[in-house]
């Protein structure tokens, strides 16, 4: 798959999720604004019933105040538990007479007339000289108020007030001192007794603090499921990418790899083929000193040859899984002196030198030395290789209760610190631009990296460009982290 075409659909995609996005987001801030009106909308409902309820509780205590009012009332009632329906509309329709003997009353028709002006005229005489504050009881409010909106699901704490046309308050209840302000200027509010023929309006006025949590807590389950799926989405999206990306850059490492390899391979094998020609051609005069360096030739490239094939076996076998170890009782001052002692004719080569600072008061560990040998080979290799000058490379030990540390220091060219984290990666290599004077497929880090973690240890680095680099190679003590080194032995 081409650049082009990854980045064209990166493109297309990253679009079309952001307007997924988009529309999402729109939805549910449009439902949010619609879940907000009906609350404001049950509010609204809850305090117009409040006023109703009032006014009909008023208007029921004042009928049972009057004295006619009252035994008319108990004549209804009585009328209404014996089911006497017929005898109630023919009492109504005529004119029923007063038996003063039995002390029963039967109203007439002036004493109806009666009866409707004495109300009238108590009515009227309420709203001229009434307060707000007699006619309305506290506690029948409060519960009123609170019995409406809990039958709406509101179950949130609210403040009310009673207030004058002009914002003055006849009545508060707070929560909070400080809403006082808030609960004048709510724009949920009734105006009490609306069917007053005079007098001053008073509005009941009601504020809701919680009322966006309420709103966001009606809408949760639906907003944790929209922003689950979305992130879904988005994870998957950007894995999808990463992976993409990841494939073609292994891809063309790959193809890097198969060049390399086989100019890597050639060489080696022209050279012996040439050698065996010259050595196999009778035409050609050949001394003792000829003869030994043509199988001297042969005998370094059919070396270099079996480092190029073992490289790639141990990247495969750390890569699949399938590295067996063998532990043993293993003195790493010992394997040490011996990788000092192979390296040291290649970095003399250059003009350099390898040491060894052996300090450690204990460097006994449970291991396979023929690996542990191979991650401090790879780590000085690689210290000769990438060195300008002359080479200097110093291994030095040191312990503490938990295991040995190694350190492996050189005055190369130094790691910048956006690659280090990189350099452990399989057949990853440091980019160099367009210099290509040291060989390598970038498989021995990646080795040495999966040895040392077999064996339950840690590798880092320090470097930078220019000071060279310093490698860090930790070996526990047996004793000292027993589960990591459970796994070794598998």
């Amino acid at each position: 798959m081409g650049k082009r075409l990854i980045i064209g659909l990166t493109v297309a995609i990253s679009i079309a999720l952001a307007g997924l996005v988009i529309i999402q987001w729109r939805w549910i801030s449009a439902t949010l604004v619609l879940k907000d009106q009906q609350f404001n909308e049950n509010v609204d409902n809850a305090l117009a019933t409040v006023s109703d309820r009032l006014e009909r509780i008023e208007a029921a205590e004042r009928f049972r105040t009057h004295d006619k009012g009252r035994e008319m009332l108990a004549r209804m009632d009585s009328l209404a538990r014996s089911e006497e329906r017929d005898l109630m509309e023919h009492i109504i329709a005529m004119p029923p007479p007063i038996d003063e003997e039995a002390g029963q009353w039967e109203p007439g028709y002036n004493e109806r007339d009666s009866l409707i002006t004495d109300l009238v005229r108590g009515l009227f005489s309420t709203e001229i000289y009434g307060s707000i504050i007699e006619r309305v009881d506290p506690h029948l409010l409060d519960s009123l108020v609170s019995d409406e909106l809990r039958r709406r699901g509101i179950t949130e704490r609210y403040d009310h007030g009673i207030f004058a046309e002009d914002g003055t308050s006849a009545r508060m209840d707070l929560v909070d001192p400080k809403d006082s302000l808030i609960l004048r200027n709510s724009p949920h509010s009734a105006q009490l007794f609306r069917n007053d023929l005079v007098g001053e309006p008073y509005w009941l006025r009601v504020h809701l603090p919680d009322q966006h949590k309420h709103v966001l807590r009606s809408m949760w389950p639906l907003l944790a499921a929209s922003a689950l799926f979305l992130l879904m989405i988005i994870a998957a999206f950007g894995w999808t990418l990463r992976t993409i990306w990841l494939q073609k850059k292994l891809g063309e490492i790959k193809n890097d790899l198969v060049n390399n390899l086989t100019h890597e391979l050639k060489t080696p094998i022209s050279t012996i083929a040439l050698a065996c020609e010259a050595l196999n051609d009778a035409s050609i005069s050949k001394s003792p000193e000829q003869v030994k360096g043509f199988t001297t030739m042969i005998r370094d490239e059919n070396k270099r040859l079996g480092l190029l094939v073992e490289s790639v076996l141990q990247s495969a076998v750390s890569d699949s899984g399938s590295m067996r170890l063998r532990p043993v009782d293993v003195d790493l001052h010992a394997v040490l002196a011996e990788v000092v002692r192979t390296s040291a004719i290649s970095a003399a080569n250059k003009g350099g030198r390898v040491e060894l600072q052996a300090d450690a008061d204990l460097a006994h560990v449970r291991g396979d030395r023929i690996h542990l040998a191979n991650v401090f080979f790879n780590l000085v290799d690689n210290a000769v290789k990438y060195c300008e000058t002359a080479p200097v490379v110093v291994l030095s030990t040191s312990s503490d209760v938990k295991g040995v540390q190694v350190a492996v220091k050189d005055n190369g060219i130094g790691i910048p610190k956006s690659e280090q984290k990189k350099i452990f990666d399989r057949l990853y290599r440091v980019p160099t631009g367009d210099r290509h004077n040291v060989k390598g497929f970038g498989l021995g880090l990646s080795y040495v990296r999966s040895v040392v973690e077999r064996h339950g240890g840690t590798i880092r680095v320090e470097s930078g460009p220019g000071p060279g680099s310093t490698f860090f190679v930790t070996i526990p003590f047996e004793h000292g982290h027993p589960d990591k080194i459970t796994g070794m032995r598998g």
